[in-house]
Protein backbone atom coordinates (compact mmCIF):
# COMPACT_ATOMS: atom_id res chain seq x y z
CA UNK A 1 0.00 0.00 0.00
CA UNK A 2 1.13 3.51 -0.73
CA UNK A 3 1.97 5.21 2.58
CA UNK A 4 1.64 8.71 1.15
CA UNK A 5 -1.08 8.67 -1.49
CA UNK A 6 -1.70 11.83 -3.46
CA UNK A 7 -5.07 12.92 -4.73
CA UNK A 8 -5.39 13.94 -8.34
CA UNK A 9 -6.10 17.71 -8.01
CA UNK A 10 -8.84 17.65 -10.63
CA UNK A 11 -11.10 15.68 -8.25
CA UNK A 12 -13.01 17.06 -5.30
CA UNK A 13 -11.17 16.31 -2.07
CA UNK A 14 -13.99 17.00 0.37
CA UNK A 15 -15.80 13.74 1.07
CA UNK A 16 -19.06 15.53 1.88
CA UNK A 17 -19.54 16.45 -1.78
CA UNK A 18 -20.77 13.92 -4.35
CA UNK A 19 -17.61 14.07 -6.49
CA UNK A 20 -19.60 13.56 -9.65
CA UNK A 21 -16.57 14.07 -11.89
CA UNK A 22 -14.72 11.06 -10.54
CA UNK A 23 -14.73 8.16 -13.07
CA UNK A 24 -15.40 5.59 -10.34
CA UNK A 25 -18.48 7.50 -9.23
CA UNK A 26 -19.74 7.66 -12.79
CA UNK A 27 -19.10 3.95 -13.34
CA UNK A 28 -20.43 2.54 -10.08
CA UNK A 29 -23.16 4.99 -9.19
CA UNK A 30 -24.61 6.05 -12.51
CA UNK A 31 -28.20 6.00 -11.20
CA UNK A 32 -27.26 8.10 -8.17
CA UNK A 33 -25.39 10.59 -10.35
CA UNK A 34 -28.37 10.89 -12.68
CA UNK A 35 -30.71 11.53 -9.73
CA UNK A 36 -28.47 14.28 -8.39
CA UNK A 37 -28.21 15.84 -11.82
CA UNK A 38 -31.99 15.72 -12.28
CA UNK A 39 -32.56 17.46 -8.93
CA UNK A 40 -30.08 20.13 -9.93
CA UNK A 41 -31.69 20.52 -13.35
CA UNK A 42 -35.17 21.07 -11.85
CA UNK A 43 -33.77 23.62 -9.40
CA UNK A 44 -31.94 25.55 -12.11
CA UNK A 45 -34.91 25.38 -14.47
CA UNK A 46 -37.07 26.80 -11.69
CA UNK A 47 -34.58 29.61 -11.16
CA UNK A 48 -34.56 30.41 -14.88
CA UNK A 49 -38.36 30.43 -15.05
CA UNK A 50 -38.56 32.62 -11.95
CA UNK A 51 -36.16 35.09 -13.58
CA UNK A 52 -38.60 35.28 -16.49
CA UNK A 53 -41.44 35.95 -14.00
CA UNK A 54 -43.07 32.62 -14.89
CA UNK A 55 -43.72 31.86 -11.24
CA UNK A 56 -46.31 29.08 -11.60
CA UNK A 57 -43.97 27.12 -13.88
CA UNK A 58 -41.00 27.84 -11.61
CA UNK A 59 -42.90 26.58 -8.58
CA UNK A 60 -43.91 23.44 -10.49
CA UNK A 61 -40.26 22.79 -11.32
CA UNK A 62 -39.15 23.31 -7.70
CA UNK A 63 -41.92 21.05 -6.43
CA UNK A 64 -40.61 18.19 -8.59
CA UNK A 65 -37.47 18.13 -6.43
CA UNK A 66 -39.28 17.61 -3.11
CA UNK A 67 -40.31 13.95 -3.67
CA UNK A 68 -36.72 13.17 -4.66
CA UNK A 69 -35.54 14.42 -1.25
CA UNK A 70 -38.12 12.58 0.88
CA UNK A 71 -36.04 9.43 1.42
CA UNK A 72 -32.72 11.24 1.69
CA UNK A 73 -31.11 11.38 5.15
CA UNK A 74 -31.16 14.53 7.23
CA UNK A 75 -27.83 16.31 7.09
CA UNK A 76 -26.60 19.86 6.60
CA UNK A 77 -25.92 19.57 2.88
CA UNK A 78 -29.32 18.07 2.07
CA UNK A 79 -31.17 20.39 4.43
CA UNK A 80 -29.58 23.31 2.58
CA UNK A 81 -30.98 21.85 -0.62
CA UNK A 82 -34.40 21.33 0.97
CA UNK A 83 -34.49 24.82 2.43
CA UNK A 84 -33.49 26.44 -0.85
CA UNK A 85 -36.40 24.69 -2.54
CA UNK A 86 -38.86 25.91 0.11
CA UNK A 87 -37.46 29.46 -0.01
CA UNK A 88 -37.65 29.48 -3.81
CA UNK A 89 -41.25 28.24 -3.71
CA UNK A 90 -42.03 30.94 -1.14
CA UNK A 91 -40.43 33.55 -3.36
CA UNK A 92 -42.69 32.54 -6.28
CA UNK A 93 -45.73 33.13 -4.07
CA UNK A 94 -44.30 36.43 -2.82
CA UNK A 95 -43.73 37.69 -6.36
CA UNK A 96 -47.37 36.88 -7.08
CA UNK A 97 -48.50 38.88 -4.04
CA UNK A 98 -49.50 35.90 -1.89
CA UNK A 99 -47.62 36.58 1.35
CA UNK A 100 -49.54 33.97 3.39
CA UNK A 101 -48.50 31.11 1.10
CA UNK A 102 -44.96 32.49 0.86
CA UNK A 103 -44.69 32.62 4.65
CA UNK A 104 -45.76 28.96 4.93
CA UNK A 105 -42.75 27.99 2.82
CA UNK A 106 -40.36 30.25 4.75
CA UNK A 107 -41.60 28.68 8.00
CA UNK A 108 -40.74 25.21 6.67
CA UNK A 109 -37.27 26.36 5.61
CA UNK A 110 -36.64 28.05 8.95
CA UNK A 111 -37.82 24.96 10.84
CA UNK A 112 -35.23 22.83 9.04
CA UNK A 113 -32.53 25.08 10.46
CA UNK A 114 -34.04 25.19 13.96
CA UNK A 115 -34.00 21.40 14.10
CA UNK A 116 -30.21 21.46 13.70
CA UNK A 117 -29.96 23.83 16.67
CA UNK A 118 -32.32 21.77 18.82
CA UNK A 119 -30.40 18.55 18.22
CA UNK A 120 -27.27 17.99 20.29
CA UNK A 121 -25.43 16.48 17.31
CA UNK A 122 -26.94 18.96 14.86
CA UNK A 123 -24.78 21.18 12.72
CA UNK A 124 -25.34 24.51 14.46
CA UNK A 125 -23.57 26.59 11.81
CA UNK A 126 -25.68 25.07 9.03
CA UNK A 127 -28.79 25.39 11.19
CA UNK A 128 -28.25 29.10 11.76
CA UNK A 129 -27.39 29.65 8.10
CA UNK A 130 -30.54 27.86 6.95
CA UNK A 131 -32.64 29.89 9.39
CA UNK A 132 -31.06 33.13 8.17
CA UNK A 133 -31.95 32.36 4.55
CA UNK A 134 -35.60 31.65 5.41
CA UNK A 135 -35.90 34.67 7.70
CA UNK A 136 -34.23 36.98 5.19
CA UNK A 137 -36.58 35.85 2.42
CA UNK A 138 -39.53 36.47 4.77
CA UNK A 139 -38.20 39.97 5.50
CA UNK A 140 -38.17 40.86 1.80
CA UNK A 141 -41.61 39.29 1.29
CA UNK A 142 -43.01 41.35 4.17
CA UNK A 143 -41.65 44.53 2.59
CA UNK A 144 -43.12 43.53 -0.77
CA UNK A 145 -46.48 42.92 0.97
CA UNK A 146 -46.39 46.47 2.37
CA UNK A 147 -45.54 45.36 5.92
CA UNK A 148 -42.36 47.43 6.19
CA UNK A 149 -42.18 47.52 10.00
CA UNK A 150 -42.55 43.74 10.25
CA UNK A 151 -39.96 43.31 7.51
CA UNK A 152 -37.49 45.56 9.36
CA UNK A 153 -38.10 43.68 12.61
CA UNK A 154 -37.44 40.38 10.84
CA UNK A 155 -34.26 41.78 9.28
CA UNK A 156 -33.00 42.85 12.73
CA UNK A 157 -33.50 39.25 13.88
CA UNK A 158 -31.56 38.09 10.81
CA UNK A 159 -28.68 40.39 11.70
CA UNK A 160 -28.62 39.19 15.32
CA UNK A 161 -28.57 35.57 14.21
CA UNK A 162 -25.86 36.37 11.66
CA UNK A 163 -23.70 37.75 14.49
CA UNK A 164 -24.16 34.47 16.40
CA UNK A 165 -23.33 32.52 13.26
CA UNK A 166 -20.15 34.54 12.76
CA UNK A 167 -19.06 33.67 16.33
CA UNK A 168 -19.91 30.00 15.73
CA UNK A 169 -17.89 29.94 12.50
CA UNK A 170 -14.93 31.64 14.18
CA UNK A 171 -15.07 29.08 17.02
CA UNK A 172 -15.15 26.24 14.49
CA UNK A 173 -12.20 27.74 12.67
CA UNK A 174 -10.18 28.01 15.89
CA UNK A 175 -11.12 24.45 16.89
CA UNK A 176 -10.06 23.10 13.48
CA UNK A 177 -6.79 25.01 13.71
CA UNK A 178 -6.10 23.62 17.20
CA UNK A 179 -6.95 20.09 16.04
CA UNK A 180 -4.66 20.42 13.02
CA UNK A 181 -1.82 21.71 15.19
CA UNK A 182 -2.34 18.87 17.69
CA UNK A 183 -2.36 16.31 14.88
CA UNK A 184 0.81 17.80 13.43
CA UNK A 185 2.53 17.73 16.83
CA UNK A 186 1.45 14.12 17.36
CA UNK A 187 2.77 13.15 13.92
CA UNK A 188 6.09 14.87 14.62
CA UNK A 189 6.37 13.15 18.01
CA UNK A 190 5.61 9.79 16.40
CA UNK A 191 8.24 10.47 13.76
CA UNK A 192 10.83 11.34 16.40
CA UNK A 193 10.09 8.11 18.29
CA UNK A 194 10.45 6.13 15.06
CA UNK A 195 13.83 7.76 14.34
CA UNK A 196 15.16 6.91 17.80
Amino acid sequence: ANENPTMDPKYEQNATYPGLSHPTTLKLQALRVSQLCLRSAYLHRGNALAALDRNDEARESYEKVLPMLENEPRCGRLDWERSSIFVNIGNTFSRQGNYAKANEQYDIAEKLGKEHLETKEGNHADGMGIMIVGMRARSFALKKAGKDDDGKKQMREVLELQKKLNVELENQKEKQKAEAEAAQEAAQAKQQVAVQ
